[in-house]
């Protein structure tokens, strides 16, 4: 995968421990910026924040970077970022560059299947999807994929899933389905995870009528 003709290389390798500090790992590039008040990372599939104090501040306000990384803008509160910070965690160098260009250049090193999803999975993804009405799929029943959160964090999750899932129309199914069957990641593992909640969905409502 080329660099974009763009990036500037910095004269600063790559702090060794910053993939691990910011809580990053396998992938070979990741980019640093300032977003929404949040020191953030993303590898073009994932995304997160990691501490300002800890880890950002000491990066670009280190004398070793911050003379170059002056011309460009990184994101601020009152900002939003034009310029990242693009990392390489194979040749252990760092590169500034236009958010947006370094955006799309992350995004192109995954790979364009997706390993932890086979044909049949997503075959199955889809049907289960088909097989509901609009109705039935507003109305799924929740199930343990917000992980283990205190009652009443996990009421309001709950409360927000299925205030989005009135959202969901049969037109934007169907862009989902035309998205996943050219090989959009993210639609099919969003199908995916509709499939998982319609299977447990009906898990439920089997044990209530056994009940």
């Amino acid at each position: 995968m080329m660099l974009g003709t763009h990036f500037i290389e910095l004269p600063v390798l790559m702090p060794p421990m910053l993939p691990e500090m910011v809580g990053v790992s396998n992938t070979q590039y990741f980019a640093l910026y300032y977003q929404g008040s949040k020191a953030t990372w993303s590898s073009g599939r994932a995304m997160a924040t990691f501490s300002y104090y800890a880890v950002y501040a000491p990066l670009v306000e280190h004398i070793a970077l911050a003379i170059h990384l002056e011309p460009y803008n990184l994101g601020s509160d009152d900002e939003i970022p034009e310029h990242a910070i693009l990392c390489d965690t194979v040749c252990h160098k760092m590169y500034v560059g236009a958010y947006k260009e370094i955006d799309y250049f992350l995004l192109q090193q995954h790979p364009k299947e997706l390993p932890t999803l086979s044909e049949q999975e997503f075959k199955e993804a889809v049907k289960a999807v088909e097989d509901m009405t609009l109705e039935q799929m507003q109305k799924l029943g929740m199930f343990e994929m917000f992980g283990n959160t205190n009652p009443q964090a996990r009421q309001a999750t709950i409360e927000l899933v299925q205030w989005l899932d009135q959202q969901i129309t049969e037109e934007l199914i169907q862009q989902y389905i035309q998205l996943a069957n050219r090989g959009n990641w993210t639609a099919i593992m969003a199908l995916d995870t509709l499939k998982l909640r319609i299977s447990e969905g009906k898990k439920q409502q089997q044990q209530l009528e056994n009940n």
